[in-house]
């Protein structure tokens, strides 16, 4: 039976929907501009590879420090402090453009800047949710801000391009650090009242906390199970994203027009996903519904790897976004619901830290097999790899039942 989220009466979940939605629509922009600014600014493939490096460095080092951040401070404070402090970098690159001073460890430095406030954020923003909505809308609400990322992704990745056609590369990032300044301005208006731990400002006791969040985790199979499972099955998934230029360029006679068509079918899947389960019920049977998505997951990547053709690629990458997006909401009301609220930004900021933590070691892994494999064969493999963990939730749903027995 459909339903209609109540939700959408809440002024505090509106404020912080509509943060998410500009924010990310301007960061899908700015990662636009980027790319394009170090190829015609400073033409070169390795200013390219330099700069998408500076985005995954910050969430592998600092994720655990954010998560004892949000667990100290108010949440609400961190997510309008990061969105308001990340427009001020972009500011000061158009200045950079505007004087000629566009150098590669300019861009960098501002982009890495970015990033560590973006780490900080993301624990606080999960955190929060489980504090702004009721127990019984968590499911929708994760849906719904799942959906407004997504989408205004898609629109930002969509339009970025023509932005920077339209007003140039300043006008482009302009935008992008508007869109951060006005979500910050937006989570301003939320009012809640949090429960935070007393601040120890030693050294040690930051440590120590790290310490004291990953012992929760790995002490509640519904955490720690669950997150080593995701860890596993995005190690194999995610080499996807460098294998699917290849696929075109060797198996597919097809252009640059189906090529960005296939990029954005994920995105469009998840979409569709957050979409459904902002109104369907919460699913009562979560890890089971976790196993069966794992287990089509895998399916998706053998089929590509069977059969390379066009249509089974494209229908394979907007199932790969839909089945990731279900699996994704289930995730994070599990373990929203079953972290402690003083340590549940330490438990997501584990989750960062693991899977930014693994995500190069899956690209060196899949780099390295593809020297002595085809692709087709490694995605067959990969797809084996993918789905097999799914018969963990099978386990992690005994566990959790016998400690609850």
């Amino acid at each position: 039976m459909i339903e209609v989220p109540s939700l959408w009466r809440s002024r505090n979940f509106l404020l912080l929907f509509f943060g998410r939605f500009v924010s990310t629509a301007g960061s899908a922009i700015f990662f636009i501009a980027i790319v394009w600014g170090a190829a015609t600014k400073l033409g070169s493939v390795g200013a390219i590879s330099l700069v998408l490096m500076a985005t995954a460095i910050p969430s592998a080092i600092l994720s655990p420090f954010a998560g004892v951040l949000a667990d100290r401070k108010s949440k609400k404070n961190i997510i309008v402090f990061t969105d308001l402090a990340s427009g001020i970098p972009l500011l000061i690159m158009i200045l950079f453009l505007k004087v000629s001073f566009f150098q590669l460890w300019t861009l960098i430095s501002i982009i890495f800047s970015i990033q560590i406030l973006s780490t900080f954020f993301s624990p606080a923003l999960q955190s929060l949710i489980p504090v702004i909505v009721k127990d019984e809308e968590l499911s929708h609400a994760n849906a719904l801000i799942s959906m407004s990322s997504n989408f205004s992704q898609l629109i930002g990745m969509a339009v970025g391009g023509v932005l920077i056609a339209l007003f140039g590369l300043h006008g482009a990032i302009f935008i992008d650090g508007m869109s951060f300044i006005l979500s910050g301005i937006s989570e301003i208006f939320i009012v809640v009242d949090e429960k935070r731990k007393r601040p120890n400002k030693s050294l040690r006791k930051i440590f120590s906390d790290v310490k004291e969040g990953f012992g929760v985790v790995f002490k509640k199979p519904e955490l720690g199970g669950l997150i080593t499972i995701e860890a596993i099955v995005d190690f194999f998934g995610t080499p996807i994203f460098i294998f699917l230029p290849v696929i075109v360029s060797k198996y597919l006679d097809v252009g640059a027009t189906q090529y960005g068509i296939m990029q954005a079918a994920m995105g469009v899947g998840t979409v569709l996903a957050s979409i459904l389960f902002s109104f369907i019920p919460e699913p009562r049977n979560k890890y089971s519904l976790l196993a069966i998505m794992t287990f089509l997951l895998g399916a998706c990547l053998i089929f590509i790897g069977v059969k390379p053709i066009y249509f089974v690629v494209l229908f394979s990458l907007l199932s790969i976004g839909f089945l990731a997006g279900i699996a994704n909401v289930i995730q994070n009301v599990i373990l929203q619901r079953n972290s402690p609220e003083n340590t549940r930004g330490r438990v997501f900021s584990f989750r960062s830290t693991l899977n930014s933590g693994m995500r190069p070691l899956s690209y060196g892994f899949a780099g390295l097999m593809s020297t002595f494999f085809p692709i087709t064969d490694i995605l067959i493999f990969f797809g084996i790899a993918s789905g097999l963990p799914g018969f963990f939730y099978f386990f992690v749903r005994r566990k959790v039942s016998q400690k609850a027995s």
